[in-house]
């Protein structure tokens, strides 16, 4: 893709109205963090899209998926880009395949603030992160819900403090944990176990806290965004690749590391809306308009549909979006 090609692609776009010069605010930009944008599927058609959107306000920027990219659609980026393979089985139902792309990120020893996870169909809402970049210092996180193994319940964990823990939807979302059970509990007993590393221990120390004395505790939270600052990329790291190594679902790993690192009051709270419904998937534009304004990040927001011609509604419907981030 090129600049040309990209005002073609545009020149239809129906566009939401910006009075004066306020789009020229909007973007913000964090020269000092690393963007990390992971996939768990190799879709790389959407790379010139994603790297479009997001390089004005992070110059710094790598890719991530379970494979190398072809080179056609590498010659099709209008910059050149860092791309690296976690060289694993593509597949979201452990999300194991993203949070390795994180871990081999943060180990080739990037000179920057921190590490910004984003998952390739996550919206983020650039404009909206200066309340958290002023914390850059400290970990980001979405909802964190303790639980137990063997039981589903809702835990202390939940900002803000309007949120209210729905029992049937964890007790849904448990039938998820049931196929990690006993991998889970490998790691977290060795974890709380362990003395061999100080980064291992205090995590293990925090887990039994957590679990008053029991090594059966974790926590569940979204992670499809989330931010690791440099002062605990070591450390995440290390106790990541615990999980890793047995292929624990990323809604388990990323959020339990966050809670046996740091103090749950030092943990930043991200606003974002995710999806699940089909009925409430299919249209990007009508979720854009709803939270720009306010929330860090909306889910889904696939930009695949715009090389689905045989669905012209919702191909112009991703197009009205892309273009309108682009021109913010």
């Amino acid at each position: 893709m090129n600049n040309i090609s990209l005002k073609k692609l545009c020149q239809n776009a129906s566009y939401i109205h910006l009075q004066g010069d306020e789009r020229n605010q909007r973007k913000g930009c964090f020269p000092d963090i690393l963007l990390v944008i992971t996939f768990n599927y190799a879709i790389y058609d959407v790379l010139p899209y994603l790297d479009l959107m997001y390089r004005q306000s992070f110059p710094q920027r790598i890719y991530c998926g379970p494979s190398q990219p072809c080179s056609s659609i590498l010659n099709n980026m209008t910059e050149e880009i860092v791309f690296v393979s976690a060289n694993v089985q593509a597949g979201v139902k452990s999300g194991d395949v993203v949070y390795r792309c994180m871990l081999k990120v943060i180990n080739m020893n990037y000179d920057v603030a921190g590490f910004l996870h984003l998952g390739d169909d996550v919206a983020l809402n650039t404009w909206n992160l200066q309340d958290l970049y002023k914390h850059k210092d400290k970990p980001w996180q979405k909802i964190l819900l303790k639980s137990h193994l063997g039981d589903a319940q809702c835990g202390e964990f939940a900002p803000p403090p309007s949120y209210k823990c729905n029992r049937k939807k964890i007790e849904a979302t448990w039938s998820n944990f049931t196929p990690y059970k006993e991998r889970l509990l490998k790691v977290l007993k060795y974890i709380t176990n362990n003395q061999n590393t100080t980064d291992v221990q205090q995590c293990g120390i925090r887990l039994s806290q957590l679990s008053e004395g029991r090594n059966t505790s974790f926590v569940f939270g979204i992670s499809d965004f989330y931010y690791v600052p440099k002062t605990m990329a070591k450390a995440f790291s290390t106790i990541g690749q615990l999980f890793s190594d047995e292929g624990i679902w990323l809604e388990i790993t990323v959020p339990t590391i966050m809670v046996c690192l740091r103090d749950f009051e030092d943990i930043q709270h991200i606003r974002g809306k995710d999806y699940w419904l089909p009925s409430d998937r299919k249209f990007i534009m009508p979720r854009f308009l709803k939270h720009s304004q306010n929330n860090h990040y909306f889910h889904p927001a696939k930009l695949s549909p715009i090389f689905q011609y045989e669905d012209l509604q919702r191909q112009n419907d991703t197009l009205d979006y892309f273009c309108n981030y682009v021109r913010m």
